[in-house]
């Protein structure tokens, strides 16, 4: 982006994540991300009256993009196969340090800890919803398989930061696989 470009509300939230996700909650400050963006601190507030306003917003951007996006994509396929290989897919592709730098902004903020509970319950839910879509299990297995299937996610996260994307599309596969077995 040159400097003659201006910024929208979209890429300040982009580059705001980014910057969370390389550094931590901490270096999202306005002057950091004016630096960055070779901008003026009048073109952050053209967007966002505060500090706070940003962070905010970059929860919602983040819930808008990491979670109700996947979901509303897997939700236009009509092959229950397709919608699990889809999400599986979407969400190794998912980008490791923002989710981590989320979780670990939580520790230390009361908003970001409500955003996170909710996302992870929405993911949870959603997983659930496509297990139990095979119609050949109680609700509650559902819940049980999706909560481990998510875990996995989050361990793989913390454990594997620099994973490729097809090794953990493979681990999902394999998880999913116990999840069919687990209906024979």
């Amino acid at each position: 982006m040159t400097t003659h470009e201006r910024l929208t509300r979209q890429n300040w939230l982009e580059t705001g994540l980014n910057l969370l996700g390389t550094h931590g909650e901490k270096a999202l400050t306005i002057e950091r991300l004016c630096k960055i963006t070779n901008r003026s601190k009048g073109s952050f507030y053209h967007h966002f009256k505060n500090r706070d306003e940003f962070t905010v917003a970059i929860l919602e951007h983040w819930q808008s993009e990491y979670t109700d996006r996947i979901i509303s994509t897997v939700d236009r396929l009509d092959n229950l196969a397709e919608r699990r290989q889809t999400l599986d897919r979407l969400v190794a592709r998912l980008d490791s340090q923002i989710e981590r730098a989320i979780r670990n902004w939580s520790g230390s903020d009361e908003r970001v800890w409500q955003v996170l509970k909710s996302v992870d319950e929405k993911r949870i839910e959603y997983v659930a919803k496509l297990i139990g879509d095979s119609g050949q299990l109680e609700r509650k297995i559902a819940l049980e398989l999706a909560i481990i299937e998510y875990a996995t996610f989050i361990g793989l996260q913390h454990l594997y930061p620099d994973a490729e994307d097809v090794w953990i599309e493979q681990i999902f596969l394999r998880l999913a696989q116990l999840t069919v077995s687990f209906n024979d």
